[in-house]
């Protein structure tokens, strides 16, 4: 582009030359070419409808199939209930000896061994006093958990209500089977006795399960997350850690009667496998868990996306093609605007850039390059002037800062030497940019409030009477009141206003303690105090460096926080700390 297009600052900005074309008519081309861009939507579109219509039915089938379970197991552990309840008013209906219902034969033999069946595995009879009588299927050995579950029973049953255990483990013609202990009361209104019955649990979960898809995985846990019953035809349940699904999760979190469906993840093989699980939970807080691999649920709607993708790529290829040639076309131009836009972001002001189109793109960027131009000069006019006001507000402070001293002709310099010590520890102690700025003004400023001191009272070569110390110990007050009158000051009066606090508490002016103390003013205290170690004054001789490192070290934790006192030191072994220069601290 020529000179005239860019004027230099000062100048009015170019007027954009009017486009020769319009940019809409490329896009008008784009827009044709990319015509069979909605029918691809709308396919996918439907996909995901179809897919997301298939995985809702999916997971109100499991949650139906286990809420079915659950009603079913229900109403067979209700009838249970229910006969136990027959036997023991048929029990309490017997002949009675000594109290009790009489349940031996003339043969000797228990009469509750009429009682069992192919469920039923054990029936005992527990009066309230006296023995207790028992019948039992051959080969059945009930585990300790199941005489437990009996005596839990026991207790509630002696009290009129009756009890369904959780499934149990249990052993029968040598084989590991589970088993339900439900006991009820004999006997009413005061129960004389209670009935157990043991049943065996498989006489209730196959029929159940009987009639389900094999590629259910089917199992039901009890409120402890213990597995009891299971239809596992892939052997998940046996690979796999069963109570860190997902799904088992959410029971064991729900601590009550709950059905939802979700998605988890389970490794197989080294490999994630994706499943559909639901569960639904009893009346007695048993869950009944339904899981299917997605894969499985997803089989027709695979074949489904894959035919509609194959078909709608075949179509959208031609214009996709088409129509990246054409937006490359109008995209250049915008990409070299966008450049230049980052460039300039960046903070490279000199970048321009160059678009030869003559449409509206190319008076755009003829536009942004005037554009640009005028914020750099803007910028760097601003630049020299806020330059120009930091060195004139510096200056000020600088100046005041000597005049505050030269009240004191025994301290000339120290705001200078406290203010390098300042600087020093806070750039040692890691502080910010904005932070170690505070602390350079506030250390140059930290005796501002002498101005307000009588200069008997500053200029006393000897010891100074309670009454004129009293006053001189106003000066931190009268160095905040003064600073207060200007808004800029505000981060910078905490260095200033307290920086004769100390660590115990029994500093001016208010008695801060310890992370009450402002980090500025628990600073300058440093820097202020190791100055006046290290000069001469009429009432001291100036010590050496390192003495006045070990004295601060023995105010640590009392007048000076110690952490400063560490970076004093720090900084003096590093060769950082040397004698005080007439320079003050590098400006920020």
């Amino acid at each position: 582009m020529d000179a005239s297009r860019h004027p230099s600052p000062g100048r009015g900005p170019a007027v954009p030359r009017k486009p020769a074309r319009k940019i809409v008519y490329a896009f008008v081309i784009v827009l044709g070419a990319m015509g069979l861009l909605p029918l691809g939507l709308a396919a996918f579109k439907l996909i995901n409808i179809s897919r997301e219509s298939l995985v809702t039915s999916q997971q109100s089938v499991q949650l139906q199939v286990a809420a079915s379970t659950v009603r079913q197991l229900n109403a067979a552990v209700d009838g249970t209930q229910d006969q136990m309840e027959r036997l023991a008013e048929a029990i309490d209906a017997m002949p009675r000896s000594g109290g009790s219902p009489r349940l031996s034969s003339a043969s000797g033999t228990s009469l509750l061994n009429d009682f069992l069946g192919d469920d039923l595995l054990l029936l005992r009879y527990i009066p309230r006093r006296g023995r207790s009588d028992e019948a039992r299927r051959p080969r059945f050995e009930p585990h300790a958990v199941v005489e437990e579950a009996i005596i839990a029973g026991l207790k509630v049953g002696l009290g009129g209500r009756p009890l369904v255990s959780d499934p149990a483990p249990s052993r029968s013609r040598g084989a590991d089977m589970t088993v339900l202990v439900v006991t009820v009361p004999v006997g009413s209104p005061q129960p004389e006795g209670v009935l157990a019955g043991v049943f065996d649990f498989d006489t209730f979960w196959q029929p159940l399960i009987g009639g389900r898809r094999r590629d259910y995985t089917i199992y039901a846990l009890d409120g402890s997350g213990r597995l009891f019953a299971a239809q596992d035809e892939g052997g998940i349940l046996k690979d796999s850690e069963y109570q860190s699904f997902g799904v088992v999760q959410e029971f064991l979190q729900s601590r009550g009667y709950s059905a939802l469906t979700t998605e988890f993840v389970l490794e197989q093989a080294g490999e994630p496998v994706d499943y559909i699980a639901s569960f639904d939970t009893t009346d007695r807080g048993w869950g009944i868990f339904v899981q299917l691999e997605k894969r499985q649920a997803y089989a027709a709607v695979t074949q489904m996306m894959q035919t509609t993708i194959l078909w709608a790529t075949l179509a959208m290829g031609a214009a996709l093609v088409l129509a990246y040639l054409l937006a490359a076309m109008v995209t250049r131009p915008i990409k070299s605007l966008a450049s230049g836009t980052e460039a300039f972001a960046r903070g490279d002001l000199g970048h321009r850039v160059s678009v030869t189109s003559r449409n509206e793109l190319g008076a755009l960027a003829e536009t942004f390059n005037s554009m640009a131009e005028q914020i750099q000069s803007y910028i760097q006019r601003l630049s020299a002037a806020a330059q120009l006001n930091n060195e004139l507000f510096m200056g000020t402070v600088k100046s005041l800062a000597e005049a505050i001293d030269e009240k004191d002709p025994y301290t000339r310099g120290h705001s200078e030497r406290v203010n390098q010590y300042a600087v020093l520890l806070a750039r040692q102690l890691g502080l910010n940019t904005r932070e170690i700025r505070a602390i350079h003004i506030s250390s140059l400023f930290h005796d501002v409030g002498k101005i307000g001191i009588e200069d008997k009272i500053l200029r006393k070569p000897g010891a100074l009477t309670d009454e004129e110390f009293t006053i001189m110990k106003r000066h931190p007050e009268k160095g905040a009141q003064i600073l207060s009158k200007i808004k800029a000051m505000k981060e910078i009066i905490p260095g200033v206003r307290f920086h004769h606090e100390r660590i115990d508490g029994t500093g001016y002016p208010l008695g801060l303690k310890g992370e009450a103390i402002p980090v500025a003013a628990r600073i300058v205290a440093v820097a202020d105090a190791f100055d006046a170690m290290t000069t001469n004054r009429p009432y001291q001789k100036a010590m050496s460096f390192e003495k006045a490192i070990a004295r601060l070290f023995e105010l640590s934790d009392r007048v000076f926080d110690r952490r400063v006192v560490s970076a004093m030191a720090e900084a003096y072994r590093s060769g950082l700390v040397k004698e005080p220069q007439t320079t003050v601290a590098q400006e920020l």
